[in-house]
């Protein structure tokens, strides 16, 4: 893991994590020094970096952003490696709502047609004959048991597709800190202190979605008057969708 961080306001790095550490014990890094690693969206101070989840995953972009404000060089140009001086800080940009509309409706699709694939087979591996049986019964009434069996396909079906979205939002989340839809959007999830999500908020971000099926999605709408472009379930679990795209 490479740790950048600033002296003065001269950016320095990159250096190990036994390196940072040194740094850190003697002094040279203090709480208040602005430090930066994957996948920080931007330099945050070491204090707030030790209150943030530590798990480091993999940045959509290798990228080192710029020390947050605009750095007027002494002796030179602006950030050639001259002493510099932060004179303001640069916003954070949010995901609006039509792109995390798109992000979700790709995502949406994916999981649905990789569903599709899966229920069909295990259908015909596992439920074959109940298949047949729906076919035959259109337009007629079924037995108990041909319902029974209807309803253990239904409920396998249910259960198959609440697997493959967890686990969709898990493995995405928690190595790119974005699924296919937000990476093809230019989004990020981290929480507010610019942290990457853990596993259980990931499966608590997934459930929390389903609040917006009670409002038949109109709670989606928050986000557009939101400051910070936050959802509901983003209320819920503290969660940020920031551009890596600005």
């Amino acid at each position: 893991m490479q740790w950048y961080y600033a002296i003065n306001g001269e950016r320095m790095g990159p250096v190990n994590q036994a390196e940072f550490e040194r740094l850190v014990q003697t002094g040279a890094i203090t709480l208040d020094s602005l430090v930066w690693r994957k996948p920080m969206p931007g330099w945050q101070s070491l204090a707030g970096v030790l209150a943030a989840d530590p798990a480091a995953v993999v940045m959509i972009s290798p990228e080192v952003p710029p020390l947050p404000g605009k750095f007027i060089g002494v002796g030179g140009e602006p950030g050639d490696g001259a002493s510099v001086q932060m004179t303001s800080a640069e916003p954070v940009v949010y995901g609006g709502f039509w792109r995390r509309v798109a992000a979700r409706l790709i995502d949406t699709f994916i999981l649905w047609f990789g569903g599709q694939i899966v229920i069909g087979a295990v259908g015909a591996l596992f439920f074959g004959d109940t298949l047949k049986v729906l076919e035959k019964l259109k337009g007629h009434q079924p037995t108990p048991e041909q319902a029974i069996a209807m309803l253990g396909f239904i409920g396998t079906a249910v259960g198959i597709s609440l697997i493959l979205g967890v686990a969709y939002d898990c493995f995405f989340l928690r190595k790119y800190s974005a699924t296919p839809g937000k990476l093809a959007l230019g989004l990020a999830l981290y929480r507010a202190d610019g942290s990457p999500l853990s596993i259980g908020r990931i499966i608590g971000r997934y459930f929390a979605l389903s609040l917006n099926v009670f409002t038949l999605g109109l709670s989606y709408l928050v986000v557009a008057f939101d400051d910070e472009k936050r959802g509901v379930h983003d209320y819920v679990c503290d969660t940020r969708a920031v551009r890596t795209e600005k």
